[in-house]
């Protein structure tokens, strides 16, 4: 399956999804991801702020602050991205895209983890929404990748680029990915 054609179906499959579902589905990945060795040992974490089509990473972020991580988000600069450091007092503006992003300027180059979201996945291949932000920014970082996604946003035969960034492990609400397999996720169950 093409990309365009993953992302109308994965887009599709998310807008079925009531707001309950989406706030169950965000909080049993997160709970997943807090147990992930990954997750727990890594000194620094990238992740982004997401729209209503993708997992909520609230929680994710207040439990890494809480954790004592130095925990940065994404803002784009031109055709890049930068990693930007946050705290609970940091001030957000909304972007072009409807995506809160950082006022502050304390950039991070070396992210041990990135919380990457997608619109669509085939295992550990993601489709992105087309603009390469992250890709460029995975290729460029040498950060273990965790790919976080609605299990709905699955689609079988994802074709992919040789400039796109495969994951490392993937999250959902119902499983978790990674080189060796496939495993149920201990906090995800049918959902509501």
């Amino acid at each position: 399956m093409n990309k365009i054609e993953a992302r109308k179906y994965a887009k599709a499959q998310i807008s079925k999804m009531s707001s309950a579902q989406k706030e169950w589905a965000s909080g049993a990945i997160a709970d997943a991801l807090s147990g992930l060795f990954e997750f727990t040992h890594a000194p620094k974490v990238f992740v982004y702020l997401g729209t209503d089509a993708e997992p909520n990473t609230e929680e994710i972020v207040g439990l890494a602050l809480m954790l004592k991580k130095v925990v940065c988000v994404p803002r784009v600069c031109g055709e890049d991205m930068k990693a930007i450091a946050i705290s609970p007092f940091t001030n957000f503006k909304t972007n072009k895209w409807g995506i809160l992003e950082p006022v502050g300027s304390h950039s991070v180059d070396d992210p041990t983890i990135a919380l990457v979201p997608m619109v669509a996945f085939d295992g550990l291949k993601r489709a992105g929404h087309g603009k390469g932000y992250y890709d460029r920014y995975l290729a460029s970082h040498d950060c273990f990748v965790i790919g976080l996604a609605f299990d709905c946003q699955q689609v079988e035969g994802l074709e992919t680029d040789s400039f796109d960034v495969p994951l490392d492990v993937l999250v959902t609400e119902k499983r978790i990915i990674d080189a060796s397999g496939e495993r149920a996720n201990p906090y995800g169950a049918d959902m509501p």
